[in-house]
């Protein structure tokens, strides 16, 4: 009987080591990401909207010029949606995602970013410093506030970020001397990630001997971690996420702050 035990012992230890690796691998960058409060880009690249409020012509507009801009120019052009803020100033926020992802190349930053928080009923531009001459922060503020605000007040948030989108990807084409087509393509579909199925049995294995022979502290232990890390600092309103300086396909490309604000 003490053998069995001893084996049992063994087994569920060596379970629960399995078990955690398992967990840290799919939910560790999870809770790393949180802290930040950023999100981290999704596979359309150039749109990222973590609310689900823009219409998929606008979405396939978008990523089929971003494309051919940077194919094009080798500037990358980012929107990105988001809920809140969480009480944080646009202006900081824009900046920290901005160089967390890196957008646009690095050595060159030419990068430029389209912000709105929903929520909190504000825009920011930001681009990078090849692309201060050209996007100026009056004439971002221009363009956003004739081609994009009016729309946002009617929560046509799609239309408005695409009119922005072409005039700014437009400029910045003509500052290369390159001219683009704005052709309507279908963007790439975010590819949802699968799980072994034979992962998910170990994993429930795992978890039913720990709490049969284990009194469910490594359970516990797991759930206190989810908990602790929802409510202190995970994705809020589809955000969530701490960056690198080249993530979702960016070059690593940074900004000196230089944009515009505003609301609608």
């Amino acid at each position: 009987m003490n053998k069995i035990n001893t084996k049992l012992k063994v087994i569920l230890s060596s379970l629960g080591i399995i078990l955690s690796v398992v967990i840290s691998i799919l939910i560790l960058p999870y809770f790393v990401k949180g802290a930040a409060n950023i999100p981290v880009p999704t596979k359309l690249k150039y749109i990222n909207d973590y609310v689900g409020i823009v219409d998929e012509d606008s979405k396939n507009y978008i990523v089929s010029l971003g494309s051919e801009l940077e194919n094009k120019t080798g500037s990358q052009a980012a929107v990105v949606i988001i809920s809140s803020l969480e009480g944080k100033d646009i202006e900081s926020y824009s900046n920290e995602l901005f160089r967390s992802w890196g957008i646009g190349q690095k050595g060159r930053d030419n990068g430029l970013l389209i912000l709105l928080s929903i929520n909190d009923k504000k825009w920011r531009v930001e681009v990078g410093r090849e692309l201060e001459g050209v996007i100026t922060d009056i004439y971002s503020s221009r363009v956003m506030n004739s081609e994009a605000v009016p729309l946002f007040k009617e929560k046509r948030y799609g239309e408005g970020l695409k009119n922005a989108y072409s005039v700014f990807a437009r400029d910045i084409a003509k500052e290369y001397n390159v001219s683009l087509q704005e052709s309507k393509k279908t963007a790439q579909k975010q590819k949802s990630v699968s799980i072994n199925p034979v992962i998910i049995y170990y994993i429930l294995g795992a978890f039913l001997l720990d709490i049969l022979l284990n009194k469910a502290r490594i359970t516990k232990f797991l759930f206190y971690l989810l908990f602790w890390n929802s409510f202190w600092g995970g994705p809020r309103g589809g955000d969530g996420g701490l960056g690198g300086s080249n993530q979702g396909g960016f070059g690593g490309g940074s900004s000196s702050g230089g944009g515009s604000s505003g609301g609608w």
